[in-house]
Protein backbone atom coordinates (compact mmCIF):
# COMPACT_ATOMS: atom_id res chain seq x y z
CA UNK A 1 0.00 0.00 0.00
CA UNK A 2 1.62 3.14 -1.02
CA UNK A 3 -1.50 5.75 -1.00
CA UNK A 4 -3.61 7.12 1.41
CA UNK A 5 -7.36 5.78 0.96
CA UNK A 6 -10.81 6.54 2.69
CA UNK A 7 -13.03 3.87 3.90
CA UNK A 8 -16.78 4.19 5.43
CA UNK A 9 -18.69 2.28 7.22
CA UNK A 10 -22.67 2.74 8.50
CA UNK A 11 -24.80 1.46 10.48
CA UNK A 12 -28.34 -0.18 9.75
CA UNK A 13 -31.36 -1.29 11.32
CA UNK A 14 -33.58 -2.42 12.86
CA UNK A 15 -34.49 -5.13 9.67
CA UNK A 16 -37.86 -6.04 9.82
CA UNK A 17 -39.61 -3.72 7.04
CA UNK A 18 -38.83 -5.66 4.45
CA UNK A 19 -35.29 -5.57 2.32
CA UNK A 20 -36.41 -2.82 -0.38
CA UNK A 21 -36.90 -0.05 2.84
CA UNK A 22 -33.57 -1.78 4.14
CA UNK A 23 -31.92 -0.95 1.01
CA UNK A 24 -33.42 2.50 0.53
CA UNK A 25 -32.01 3.10 3.88
CA UNK A 26 -28.45 1.94 3.24
CA UNK A 27 -28.42 3.60 0.52
CA UNK A 28 -28.52 7.41 2.12
CA UNK A 29 -25.84 5.73 3.84
CA UNK A 30 -23.23 4.85 1.19
CA UNK A 31 -24.31 8.49 -0.61
CA UNK A 32 -23.49 10.41 2.28
CA UNK A 33 -19.92 8.25 2.69
CA UNK A 34 -19.66 8.49 -1.17
CA UNK A 35 -19.83 12.21 -0.43
CA UNK A 36 -16.80 11.99 1.78
CA UNK A 37 -14.47 10.58 -1.28
CA UNK A 38 -14.61 7.23 0.54
CA UNK A 39 -13.68 4.83 -1.62
CA UNK A 40 -15.13 2.26 0.15
CA UNK A 41 -18.66 1.80 1.86
CA UNK A 42 -18.97 -1.15 4.40
CA UNK A 43 -22.45 -2.21 5.45
CA UNK A 44 -22.84 -4.24 8.43
CA UNK A 45 -24.14 -8.82 8.41
CA UNK A 46 -27.39 -9.44 6.89
CA UNK A 47 -27.97 -5.83 6.52
CA UNK A 48 -31.27 -5.91 4.56
CA UNK A 49 -32.85 -8.54 6.70
CA UNK A 50 -34.22 -9.24 10.61
CA UNK A 51 -31.53 -11.16 12.26
CA UNK A 52 -33.93 -14.48 12.68
CA UNK A 53 -30.97 -17.36 14.03
CA UNK A 54 -33.44 -18.23 17.03
CA UNK A 55 -35.98 -19.10 14.61
CA UNK A 56 -36.76 -22.16 12.86
CA UNK A 57 -35.15 -21.94 9.22
CA UNK A 58 -38.20 -23.34 7.66
CA UNK A 59 -39.66 -20.08 7.68
CA UNK A 60 -37.29 -18.08 6.39
CA UNK A 61 -35.25 -19.52 4.13
CA UNK A 62 -37.09 -17.69 1.46
CA UNK A 63 -34.87 -14.57 2.62
CA UNK A 64 -31.53 -16.58 0.61
CA UNK A 65 -30.80 -14.70 -2.80
CA UNK A 66 -28.92 -15.42 -5.49
CA UNK A 67 -25.36 -13.93 -6.86
CA UNK A 68 -27.36 -11.95 -9.69
CA UNK A 69 -30.73 -11.34 -6.91
CA UNK A 70 -31.90 -7.83 -6.07
CA UNK A 71 -29.48 -6.79 -3.48
CA UNK A 72 -26.13 -8.02 -5.12
CA UNK A 73 -28.14 -6.15 -8.52
CA UNK A 74 -28.62 -3.43 -6.24
CA UNK A 75 -25.05 -2.69 -4.98
CA UNK A 76 -23.70 -3.41 -8.10
CA UNK A 77 -26.00 -0.41 -9.81
CA UNK A 78 -24.94 2.10 -6.66
CA UNK A 79 -21.34 1.34 -6.77
CA UNK A 80 -20.96 2.25 -10.62
CA UNK A 81 -23.65 5.41 -10.07
CA UNK A 82 -21.67 6.67 -6.78
CA UNK A 83 -18.25 5.25 -7.98
CA UNK A 84 -17.67 3.44 -4.42
CA UNK A 85 -17.06 0.00 -3.84
CA UNK A 86 -19.88 -1.58 -1.14
CA UNK A 87 -18.93 -3.96 0.73
CA UNK A 88 -21.98 -5.19 2.69
CA UNK A 89 -23.39 -8.72 4.22
CA UNK A 90 -26.17 -11.04 2.46
CA UNK A 91 -27.51 -14.48 2.90
CA UNK A 92 -26.08 -15.85 -0.33
CA UNK A 93 -28.31 -19.00 -2.09
CA UNK A 94 -26.62 -22.55 -1.27
CA UNK A 95 -25.67 -24.74 -3.54
CA UNK A 96 -27.86 -27.68 -5.09
CA UNK A 97 -30.53 -26.61 -2.95
CA UNK A 98 -27.81 -26.47 0.47
CA UNK A 99 -28.20 -24.05 3.36
CA UNK A 100 -27.31 -20.46 2.30
CA UNK A 101 -24.33 -19.09 3.30
CA UNK A 102 -23.91 -15.74 5.70
CA UNK A 103 -21.67 -13.77 3.26
CA UNK A 104 -20.34 -10.66 2.59
CA UNK A 105 -20.00 -9.50 -0.67
CA UNK A 106 -18.13 -6.49 -2.54
CA UNK A 107 -19.76 -4.54 -5.31
CA UNK A 108 -17.39 -2.21 -7.66
CA UNK A 109 -17.95 0.41 -9.67
CA UNK A 110 -17.36 -1.75 -12.91
CA UNK A 111 -20.99 -3.28 -12.22
CA UNK A 112 -19.19 -7.20 -10.76
CA UNK A 113 -19.78 -8.20 -7.36
CA UNK A 114 -18.15 -10.97 -5.72
CA UNK A 115 -18.45 -13.04 -2.43
CA UNK A 116 -15.31 -12.12 -0.46
CA UNK A 117 -15.90 -13.98 2.58
CA UNK A 118 -18.60 -16.50 4.08
CA UNK A 119 -19.06 -16.74 8.01
CA UNK A 120 -16.66 -19.73 9.48
CA UNK A 121 -17.55 -20.03 13.21
CA UNK A 122 -21.82 -20.41 13.58
CA UNK A 123 -22.82 -19.79 16.68
CA UNK A 124 -25.26 -22.61 18.19
CA UNK A 125 -28.29 -21.68 19.76
CA UNK A 126 -28.73 -19.79 22.70
CA UNK A 127 -29.91 -20.35 26.19
CA UNK A 128 -33.57 -21.50 25.86
CA UNK A 129 -33.51 -20.98 22.25
CA UNK A 130 -34.40 -24.20 19.98
CA UNK A 131 -32.22 -22.86 16.71
CA UNK A 132 -29.29 -20.89 15.94
CA UNK A 133 -26.93 -19.89 12.81
CA UNK A 134 -25.63 -23.49 12.46
CA UNK A 135 -29.73 -24.49 11.69
CA UNK A 136 -29.70 -21.39 9.21
CA UNK A 137 -26.39 -21.14 7.02
CA UNK A 138 -23.61 -23.66 5.82
CA UNK A 139 -20.57 -22.95 7.43
CA UNK A 140 -17.38 -21.34 5.15
CA UNK A 141 -14.56 -22.53 4.32
CA UNK A 142 -11.81 -22.49 7.62
CA UNK A 143 -9.28 -19.80 5.67
CA UNK A 144 -9.40 -16.02 5.70
CA UNK A 145 -7.82 -14.23 2.59
CA UNK A 146 -7.69 -10.80 1.17
CA UNK A 147 -8.93 -8.71 -2.11
CA UNK A 148 -7.40 -5.50 -3.21
CA UNK A 149 -9.77 -2.51 -3.11
CA UNK A 150 -7.84 0.39 -4.19
CA UNK A 151 -4.42 0.27 -2.65
CA UNK A 152 -5.55 -1.58 0.42
CA UNK A 153 -5.59 -5.09 0.81
CA UNK A 154 -8.83 -6.02 2.41
CA UNK A 155 -9.46 -9.13 4.70
CA UNK A 156 -13.29 -9.64 5.68
CA UNK A 157 -15.02 -11.22 8.89
CA UNK A 158 -18.15 -12.21 10.05
CA UNK A 159 -19.54 -11.27 13.90
CA UNK A 160 -18.58 -14.08 15.67
CA UNK A 161 -15.49 -14.80 13.68
CA UNK A 162 -13.92 -11.54 15.21
CA UNK A 163 -13.83 -13.61 18.32
CA UNK A 164 -11.31 -16.01 16.96
CA UNK A 165 -7.40 -14.59 17.07
CA UNK A 166 -6.32 -17.29 14.30
CA UNK A 167 -9.19 -15.36 11.95
CA UNK A 168 -7.39 -12.02 12.70
CA UNK A 169 -3.95 -13.74 12.24
CA UNK A 170 -4.72 -15.51 9.03
CA UNK A 171 -5.92 -11.85 8.02
CA UNK A 172 -2.60 -10.22 8.24
CA UNK A 173 -0.14 -13.56 7.27
CA UNK A 174 -2.33 -12.27 3.88
CA UNK A 175 -1.30 -8.90 3.67
CA UNK A 176 -4.26 -7.56 5.45
CA UNK A 177 -4.09 -3.28 5.29
CA UNK A 178 -7.25 -3.57 6.85
CA UNK A 179 -9.67 -5.91 8.54
CA UNK A 180 -13.74 -5.33 7.97
CA UNK A 181 -15.80 -6.69 9.80
CA UNK A 182 -19.49 -6.86 9.32
CA UNK A 183 -21.74 -7.14 12.66
CA UNK A 184 -25.23 -7.86 14.09
CA UNK A 185 -24.88 -7.31 17.45
CA UNK A 186 -22.66 -8.48 20.26
CA UNK A 187 -23.87 -11.52 22.21
CA UNK A 188 -26.80 -10.88 25.03
CA UNK A 189 -24.53 -11.57 28.04
CA UNK A 190 -21.19 -9.54 26.77
CA UNK A 191 -20.43 -6.91 29.03
CA UNK A 192 -20.35 -3.08 27.93
CA UNK A 193 -17.05 -1.93 26.20
CA UNK A 194 -15.68 -5.75 24.91
CA UNK A 195 -16.61 -5.25 21.61
CA UNK A 196 -14.65 -2.16 20.89
CA UNK A 197 -11.67 -3.82 23.26
CA UNK A 198 -11.57 -6.83 21.35
CA UNK A 199 -11.32 -4.87 18.03
CA UNK A 200 -8.73 -2.80 19.43
CA UNK A 201 -6.85 -5.84 20.58
CA UNK A 202 -6.89 -7.84 17.41
CA UNK A 203 -5.74 -4.45 15.55
CA UNK A 204 -2.84 -3.69 17.89
CA UNK A 205 -1.37 -7.31 18.03
CA UNK A 206 -1.83 -7.36 13.80
CA UNK A 207 -1.21 -4.52 13.03
CA UNK A 208 -3.67 -3.42 10.76
CA UNK A 209 -6.65 -1.24 10.71
CA UNK A 210 -9.77 -2.77 11.84
CA UNK A 211 -13.41 -1.20 10.70
CA UNK A 212 -17.00 -2.42 12.07
CA UNK A 213 -20.07 -1.88 10.35
CA UNK A 214 -22.77 -2.83 12.84
CA UNK A 215 -26.83 -2.57 13.07
CA UNK A 216 -28.71 -0.87 15.86
CA UNK A 217 -31.94 -1.23 16.97
CA UNK A 218 -34.71 -3.62 18.07
CA UNK A 219 -35.74 -6.22 15.63
CA UNK A 220 -39.26 -7.27 16.82
CA UNK A 221 -40.47 -9.13 13.44
CA UNK A 222 -40.36 -12.56 15.07
CA UNK A 223 -42.51 -11.56 18.37
CA UNK A 224 -39.53 -11.59 20.17
CA UNK A 225 -36.78 -9.08 20.93
CA UNK A 226 -33.67 -8.98 19.05
CA UNK A 227 -30.78 -6.63 20.21
CA UNK A 228 -28.25 -4.53 17.85
CA UNK A 229 -26.27 -2.26 19.66
CA UNK A 230 -25.02 -0.55 16.36
CA UNK A 231 -21.23 -0.24 17.60
CA UNK A 232 -20.06 1.32 14.23
CA UNK A 233 -16.46 2.06 14.79
CA UNK A 234 -13.07 2.40 13.06
CA UNK A 235 -9.73 1.49 15.20
CA UNK A 236 -5.90 2.01 14.35
CA UNK A 237 -3.07 -0.33 13.82
CA UNK A 238 -1.93 0.80 16.86
CA UNK A 239 -5.46 0.13 18.49
CA UNK A 240 -6.59 3.64 18.66
CA UNK A 241 -10.20 4.45 18.72
CA UNK A 242 -10.51 6.75 15.48
CA UNK A 243 -13.96 7.08 15.11
CA UNK A 244 -17.41 5.67 16.56
CA UNK A 245 -21.09 6.68 15.28
CA UNK A 246 -23.96 6.12 13.09
CA UNK A 247 -21.91 6.76 10.16
CA UNK A 248 -18.01 7.04 10.57
CA UNK A 249 -14.75 7.04 7.90
CA UNK A 250 -11.07 6.61 8.64
CA UNK A 251 -8.34 7.22 6.06
CA UNK A 252 -6.10 4.09 5.92
CA UNK A 253 -2.54 5.65 6.31
CA UNK A 254 0.00 3.55 4.44
CA UNK A 255 2.83 5.62 6.95
CA UNK A 256 1.01 4.80 10.29
CA UNK A 257 0.34 1.06 8.99
CA UNK A 258 4.17 0.54 8.86
CA UNK A 259 4.83 2.42 12.00
CA UNK A 260 3.01 -0.06 13.69
CA UNK A 261 4.42 -3.12 12.15
CA UNK A 262 8.22 -1.92 12.70
CA UNK A 263 7.61 -1.27 16.52
CA UNK A 264 5.36 -4.66 16.78
CA UNK A 265 7.67 -8.19 16.19
CA UNK A 266 4.77 -10.28 16.30
CA UNK A 267 2.68 -8.30 13.54
CA UNK A 268 6.61 -8.59 11.41
CA UNK A 269 6.55 -12.31 11.25
CA UNK A 270 3.00 -12.58 10.47
CA UNK A 271 4.68 -10.89 7.19
CA UNK A 272 7.49 -13.02 6.57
Amino acid sequence: MTTIFRVGAASTGPAGNGTACARQAAEAAVEALAGTGAGLAILPELFALPYVAAEDPVGWEHLAEPLDGPTASWAADLSSRLDISILFGMALAGVDGGKPFNAALLARPGGTVEPVAHKIHLPPAGPGEAFGEADHFTPGPPCVGTVEVGPVRLAVLICYDRRFPECWRAAASAGADLVAVLVAGPAPSDPDGIFLAELRTHARANAVYAVAAARYGIETITGSYVRHDGETAAVTPDGGIAATGPTITIDIDPARLQAARNSNPTARHLRI
